[in-house]
């Protein structure tokens, strides 16, 4: 018996009516419509977020271009030693107010990483989307001389940590 005469058979000894079938094709054809634009505007959602959360990086650094000058990055390390050894650091130093406040900045550069690695579970998708290589580079310092001494690979994602890692070499 072909599927047709199945489905013949099926509407004619009443097991099944035409309304039914209808209702159930249309049924899956609208819940799958809803699942397809739930993912759409949940992707769309998130890269907004990362798209905000990009653009207040930025601005914090062209309001600050310390944030992202080489010569000040390099001196990182030794502002990180003198920190973790000296227990009277003086608050109201400019130096160490700005040396605090690229701390802040770094760990929004890392924390948005971090965010976007959990959401594409993957380095090639996080990279389509902002390619964070290259911004990695250039605070490797701060990543591989935390003031908390292994804070950063203990806080993100071990995954991640080891994707950076590879990013530095």
């Amino acid at each position: 018996m072909d599927s047709n005469a199945t489905i013949h058979c099926l509407l004619q000894s009443n097991y099944i009516d035409l309304k039914t079938i209808v209702l159930a094709l249309s049924l899956l054809f609208s819940t799958g419509l809803s699942i397809f634009f739930y993912h759409k505007n949940r992707a769309f959602g998130f890269e907004n977020t990362i798209n905000d959360r990009l653009f207040k990086i930025q601005d914090i650094a062209f309001h600050n271009p310390f944030l992202e000058n080489k010569q000040f990055i390099d001196g990182w390390d030794d502002f990180a030693e003198e920190y973790r050894k000296n227990s009277k650091i003086n608050f109201e130093d400019e130096t160490v107010k700005k040396y605090l406040q690229y701390e802040q900045y770094c760990e929004m550069i890392f924390n948005l990483i971090s965010d976007t690695y959990s959401y594409t579970k993957n380095e090639e998708k996080m990279l389509n989307l902002v390619d964070y290589k290259e911004w990695v580079r250039v605070h490797k310092r701060w990543w591989q001389n935390p003031l908390e001494e292994h804070s950063n690979h203990d806080t993100y994602d071990k995954e991640l940590t080891k994707i950076i890692d590879e990013w530095i070499k």
